[in-house]
């Protein structure tokens, strides 16, 4: 028997102030680069989500906008899948669609399955 762990992409964009929203047929194509993905990686759980650029932050009970106005990067999005190991993980998370982006990265974590 097979065992298998659950493990986040965390998707991070470098902060860009002027950024062009892309065009209709620029994100039809987009979104058919990532249903590709999904249909070579049924390991792929959870396709997850983009996330808007706003937020907020909660420190010590105060709470500011967010994300960290700090940080050269933003988290953009995030999925889920499920591979034996970390090399099964990394080698689904090399061939997706968000690394097309310039200056993109994506940090692979084993969930701890509580």
């Amino acid at each position: 028997m097979t065992t298998t762990t659950k493990f986040l992409l965390v998707y991070r964009n470098p902060v860009q102030t002027q950024r062009t929203p892309p065009s209709a047929a620029e994100m039809q194509a987009m979104l058919a680069q990532w249903q590709e993905w999904k249909t070579k990686f049924p390991a792929i759980l959870d396709m997850g989500d983009a996330l808007l650029p706003t937020g907020r932050a909660i420190r010590a009970g105060v709470v500011t906008d967010g994300p960290t106005v700090e940080s050269k990067e933003i988290v953009s999005g995030y999925s889920i899948v499920q591979a034996a190991d970390y090399d099964a993980a990394l080698a689904i998370a090399k061939a997706c669609p968000i690394l097309f982006m310039p200056g993109a990265t994506i940090e692979v974590r084993q969930l701890a399955g509580y």
